[in-house]
């Protein structure tokens, strides 16, 4: 219990691929149609239908701006619209523009509302994508162009560069996506455009992000990949900027999404990583808010300036170069961009160590019998208890080189640090910033926490710094989680890192020795008052937890909550984490005096009629944890045999 599954990646690309600003202006102009009954969806579905390649240029460059929106019922509309459909092949329309704005229109889309991948898959964008992209791998005299006036990409290597997003997106959400790009021939293609010298770092990284989706647990593509080893391997020695830190993590993550290449190269991946994870977040944000803010008052004197300059008149080409340079990203936005690519670099980082420690092997599959396999899982409480087995630490095996790698490296540490919550004055001004900074910063957070909690559960505690640094780590996160804004994507992995956490304590009972009933009604509320059955589940184990560590008299408070959060919680899998903390507490404990005056016996069978009843009425809800359910129900009925035994005896000698 308590692993976390591999995660894939997910790396969100620019939202605004074509520079398009004025959504709002785009929905008022279109305001008098929506009166007449012919809204902006069905204007974009007639220019695009126009043979005029200027009408469907604007229909593509609508369709983005109107996607970014962000407006539910006009995406639907989109959707429900054939759009997509007559869209998809201006992919490959011979007009490079249209192919550019189509790319970027519906790269958009998928960004903006990663939902509609299957529908792009069903309406075939895959077809016209994979066309034009295998034009570029046949074409070997391809190499961008550079504008270096205005630092674009020229208009063919910028539609290779959205395209490639798209199949990214596409690829990551519909397993059919990636079956279909499995019987293609691009992986020598794109590796080619791996060197960021040639095609540029914004290129590079794109091409690295979609090879990271589709090697993932895809066999079919890693026999391709291993031909291409010394241009991945190189990708490790990348320095510079914090976009050159970003192409080398994703590098480091290629190699090891491949079984046979991360077993070969683990040393070269984790000293990559570290040296991603070594760099101090806070500080970049930090140096970033300072430079926002003093280019906020220099910008105030040139505005000032530039009024007066255009007050002379300006010809037409030098008119159409100030609307292309207006169209460029400003000097702070390309620092926000940077100081992103840092953040999504240590957030990769921490998704590829919590790869590499996790054993995909060992999730449960699904099971059509209506009983469990008793073999595993299964315990007998008399046998336990009358051996003294109950405190066998469950720990999964790491490779002792990786271990050694972890822990001369300070992996945990650098960990700690990108799992704190940014001060108060930094996160605000962030927020008055980029909302995207503020998802990044949260979504490395998330990640640093699960990556964590997968290390908690692989090493043995004093790989992990000691009994007192782990206590130490529970303490403070309680204080975050408590005191902190209550979000639940944040609260999820925090409270899981608490429950390994706490699980690496049970023969610690000195470190608890202070720990008093209101230190226990914190954890009560936290059940109480919160909507998530994960994140209750949590809660009820460090409970369970808890009930091995403190005095009887905390262990009568924590058993009775237990049960009567056990009787009036819907969710099924809650009550069976519930319950199996409930278990584990005697283990190593009689308690049969508390058994007799608590009368758990006969609380317990009722509990466990109503535990069998759920779990008929749920069992389609939970998939792959029914068997672990459905081995609770097991070890309860055992359990329960074993409380009226042990109340007996006590009676008897009484």
């Amino acid at each position: 219990m308590g692993k976390t599954r591999r995660t894939r990646v997910r790396l969100v690309g620019n939202t605004n691929p074509l520079g398009l600003n004025g959504v709002v202006d785009f929905l008022n102009d279109h305001e008098d149609l929506m009166e007449n009954g012919l809204g902006p969806v069905d204007t974009i579905r007639e220019q695009l239908l126009n043979v005029n390649v200027e009408e469907k240029l604007n229909a593509l460059q609508s369709l983005a701006v109107l996607v970014q929106s962000g407006k539910k019922d006009k995406l639907t509309a989109i959707c429900q619209s054939d759009i997509i459909r007559i869209s998809a092949p201006y992919l490959y329309d011979r007009d490079q523009p249209l192919r550019n704005a189509a790319a970027g229109a519906l790269r958009n889309f998928t960004v903006c509302m990663p939902e509609v991948c299957e529908l792009f898959v069903e309406q075939d964008v895959l077809t016209p994508l994979l066309t034009l992209l295998n034009e570029y791998a046949q074409d070997g005299e391809w190499v961008p162009n550079f504008d270096a006036a205005l630092g674009q990409l020229d208009i063919r290597s910028d539609t290779f560069l959205q395209a490639i997003n798209l199949l990214w997106n596409l690829c990551e959400s519909s397993t059919l996506a990636l079956e279909t790009f499995n019987q293609t021939q691009l992986i020598g293609s794109f590796i080619r455009c791996l060197d960021y010298n040639i095609f540029g770092l914004d290129i590079a990284i794109s091409v690295a992000q979609c090879l990271l989706v589709v090697t993932e647990g895809n066999q079919k593509i890693w026999n391709a990949l291993t031909q291409h080893v010394p241009e991945i391997l190189s990708l490790l020695n990348v320095t510079g900027s914090y976009g050159h830190q970003y192409l080398r993590t994703l590098g480091a993550g290629i190699l090891s999404n491949v079984p046979a290449l991360s077993a070969a190269y683990t040393c070269n991946i984790m000293n990559s990583i570290s040296e991603t994870l070594q760099i101090d977040q806070q500080e970049a944000l930090s140096n970033l808010l300072a430079n926002h803010r003093e280019n906020d008052q220099n910008e105030s004197i040139s505005v000032m300036d530039f009024n007066v300059e255009m007050e002379e008149e300006e010809t037409e080409e030098s008119a159409a170069l100030r609307r292309r340079q207006q169209e460029l990203p400003t000097p702070a936005e390309i620092a926000i961009k940077e100081v992103g690519n840092l953040l999504d670099a240590q957030r990769v980082a921490a998704e590829i160590i919590t790869n590499l420690v996790s054993n995909d092997e060992e999730e449960w599959v699904d099971s059509d019998g209506d009983e469990a396999s008793e073999g595993e899982g299964v315990v007998d409480y008399e046998y336990e208890n009358a051996n003294g087995n109950g405190n066998i630490q469950n720990e999964d095996k790491l490779p002792e080189a990786l271990v050694e790698v972890i822990k001369s490296l300070s992996i945990i540490v650098k960990l700690w640090k990108k799992a704190q919550v940014l001060p108060d004055n930094v996160a605000q001004s962030l927020r008055d910033l980029s909302v995207s900074l503020v998802v990044k910063v949260k979504n490395l957070r998330i990640s640093s926490l699960l990556c964590l909690q997968n290390l908690c559960n692989a090493l043995s505690p004093e790989d992990l710094g000691g009994a007192k640094a782990i206590y130490d780590v529970w303490v403070e996160l309680g204080q975050q989680v408590f005191k902190g804004p209550q979000d639940v994507s944040v609260m999820e992995p925090a409270t899981s890192l608490m429950r390994a956490t706490l699980e690496r304590l049970k023969t610690n009972k000195e470190l608890f020795s202070q720990m008093v009933e209101n230190d226990l009604e914190l954890i009560f509320n936290g059940v109480k008052n919160c909507s998530v059955a994960e994140i209750r589940a949590n809660w009820l184990r460090m409970l369970g937890t808890l009930g091995c560590l403190l005095p009887e008299n905390l262990v009568r408070t924590i058993i009775t909550f237990i049960v009567e959060a056990c009787s009036e919680e819907e969710d099924v899998w809650t009550i069976s984490e519930a319950l199996d903390a409930l278990m584990d507490m005697f283990a190593d404990n009689d308690w049969p005096k508390l058994i007799i005056e608590l009368n758990l016996p006969e609380v317990l069978k009722k509990l466990e009629k109503m535990f069998k009843n759920k779990m008929r009425q749920q069992r389609r809800e939970l998939k792959e944890r029914y068997p672990a359910v459905q081995t609770v129900r097991t070890n309860l009925t055992r359990f329960i045999r074993y409380m009226e035994t042990e109340a007996d005896k006590y009676a008897r000698n009484t």
